[in-house]
């Protein structure tokens, strides 16, 4: 199932809608209109909601839950002479490996899950994000 998590230019609120044909993403907070959906093949040609047509590819990882693995491993340090720490770093990275990659807008700042991401798609790069702060 294809998500779009955003930020409602209105309310500011996080919100998460399900990416279905011809439908109008509308905040559940506010209700104002957001931005639409035409097809869901090609949403990651222009985004849905501020039609920029960059985006950059990232794993989806709960960051507070890797600093989460990686500080109990730093916390049990002088317990375990430092042997802990990579084993803490080998489970982390496990759960990192078993997780699919979202594409993000530069723009708007994005959130597409559950979307085969093509392979011209590249990790962020600061010298396009830096055109797009100031839309931020």
């Amino acid at each position: 199932m294809a998500t779009i998590t955003q930020r409602c230019p209105r309310c500011q609120k996080y919100f998460q809608s399900t990416l279905t044909p011809s439908t109008d993403i509308i905040c559940p907070n506010c209700y104002e209109k957001c931005g639409r959906v035409e097809a869901v093949e090609s949403v990651l040609e222009t985004c849905p909601i501020c039609q920029c047509k960059q985006f950059w590819v990232q794993k989806d990882f709960n960051q507070f839950l890797g600093c989460a693995v990686m500080l109990v491993g730093i916390i049990l340090v002088p317990w375990t002479y430092g042997l802990s720490l990579p084993i803490f770093a080998l489970l982390d990275w496990l759960i990192y490996q078993r997780l699919a990659f979202m594409a993000v807008c530069y723009r708007c700042a994005s959130e597409l899950r559950g979307l085969p991401v093509p392979k011209h798609l590249k990790p962020f790069m600061h010298h396009i994000g830096l055109k797009y702060d100031k839309y931020r």
